[in-house]
């Protein structure tokens, strides 16, 4: 059961399935292999079998001055497409969204083992070979070459021994 909400703060619609929106949680290592097929988190895909969805969609991102993919449940994609599609085409940030983000997307399905097939565009653009670091995130989940990823958690550590009051300004 699946119906678009109003987001309390910002007032703009949002996918909420089974009555809560769709969430991944935690970090999970899984080796790609040589056809570009890395297994789904179990915990992944639990979360979206219980929702009824059978893909998830991957694009290109950059968190923490790193390349890394983006992922979300279909359902959280169409969404965000339907949130766009209310701003204003001519927009030049819009523009710019689409040749960065949009355009390099592809629907990945799960297959009967709960693996996906990564398009080598993106497993190149992420640097990804061997083993990938799934991690999630507010909005959906995120694909990092392993190594990649355990250079941003220790810079991240480091910088929260640094400041204790790192996240302050995140509390809710």
């Amino acid at each position: 059961m699946s119906e678009l909400k109003k987001d309390a703060q910002s007032g703009s619609p949002t996918q909420v399935t089974g009555g809560f929106p769709l969430s991944f949680r935690g970090s999970f290592t899984h080796s790609i292999d040589e056809k570009g097929r890395v297994s789904l988190p179990a915990e992944f895909r639990k979360s979206l079998q219980e929702r009824g969805e059978e893909s998830v969609v991957i694009t290109n991102y950059i968190s923490e001055g790193a390349r890394c993919l983006e992922g979300f449940a279909l359902s959280a994609w169409v969404s965000f497409e339907s949130k766009l599609r209310e701003k204003s085409r001519f927009s030049s940030k819009l523009q710019r969204l689409e040749n960065f983000y949009l355009s390099r997307s592809a629907e990945c399905q799960l297959d009967r083992s709960g693996r996906i097939l990564i398009p080598p565009y993106l497993r190149q653009y992420a640097s990804v070979e061997k083993d990938v670091t799934f991690t999630s995130s507010i909005h959906g989940f995120r694909v990092w070459d392993s190594r990649v990823w355990e250079h941003i958690f220790q810079a991240t550590e480091q910088a929260l021994l640094e400041d204790p009051e790192l996240f302050a300004d995140v509390d809710i």
